[in-house]
């Protein structure tokens, strides 16, 4: 049988013909592959101690049953191949997670900051939103002012030149309407707005404890400032945290009598006690 192209309206695609035709012969197909991040969430978001390579994860079949685990996928790490039961990264993330959590007076003091900030931010605009409110009602009495010269001068050159700028005047208007638009005040009060963030920045282990694979991502991705390093046998190296966790552990730091020297829950030898964090969460991993 050969193929010729035909001069009639197809009543399958030639891509479905292929698929009827392997179907039919029994062609092997290889198994459509499991996503693996709803098992292992931290596959991607975890490197190798050792090289520096993203882990990857996998289900071992054992006599009865099957088991997860992660491990490293380069060829001459001293990793390689090496696995990590799931249980034991995923235990050891989840107490650098609690070990985030600041003091409570410590977040008092970071949420009364963010809120001096939020009003400081209302007023400016409120400043600006009046002074071009001013500049406005000004344009509107040079227009007018404009519109009677028009109607007293003779001379074409003179309109014109009139015309000219008020065209312009009428340009500016519209600019300044939209800055006042934008300078309006926000739709919802500072804790309304920033409930969210808050509540991820005083715990985050809540949002990664969620049964949703976006809310895990997105503690990932707003808790940490890059990949996580894991050596086996040995734990998480220090991480690299995100802003508003790095002002925290910065305020625990300092000599404020409201917070321990550190900002944070105990911390182990394993992750030093330098963390920083996004204030995004609203944005990015909405939806709890």
């Amino acid at each position: 049988m050969t193929l010729r192209k035909s001069h009639h309206e197809p009543l399958i695609s030639f891509q479905t013909y292929r698929a009827i035709q392997d179907r039919l012969l029994g062609k092997a197909r290889a198994p459509a592959r499991k996503n693996l991040n709803a098992d292992f969430p931290l596959r991607g978001a975890v490197a190798c101690g050792h090289c520096g390579t993203p882990l990857t994860a996998c289900w071992t079949k054992g006599k009865y049953l099957r088991y997860p685990y992660y491990l490293c996928p380069k060829r001459g790490c001293e990793s390689c191949g090496k696995s990590i039961r799931r249980a034991t990264i995923e235990g050891e993330f989840e107490t650098l997670l609690h070990q985030l959590r600041p003091a409570p007076a410590l977040f008092r003091v970071a949420r009364a900051t963010f809120e001096d900030l939020w009003n400081h931010r209302l007023a400016t605009a409120e400043t600006t939103r009046s002074g071009l409110e001013t500049e406005l009602v000004k344009i509107e009495h040079d227009v007018e002012q404009f519109l009677d010269r028009i109607a007293q001068a003779q001379l074409p050159s003179v309109i014109t030149a009139y015309e000219n700028r008020i065209r312009q005047l009428e340009e500016r208007k519209i600019e300044i309407s939209e800055k006042i638009t934008n300078c309006g005040r926000p739709l919802r009060s500072f804790d309304e707005a920033l409930r969210t963030s808050l509540d991820f920045l005083a715990n985050p282990w809540n949002l990664w404890a969620s049964e949703r694979l976006e809310h895990k991502k997105a503690v990932l991705k707003l808790a940490f400032a890059n990949r996580l390093a894991y050596v086996r046998d040995e734990g998480f190296r220090t991480p690299g945290l995100a802003l508003p966790f790095k002002v925290l552990a910065e305020m625990g730091s300092s000599k404020s009598k409201l917070a321990r020297s550190t900002g944070f829950e105990p911390v182990t030898p394993a992750f030093g006690g330098q963390y920083s964090i996004h204030l995004s969460y609203e944005r990015a991993g909405s939806g709890s």
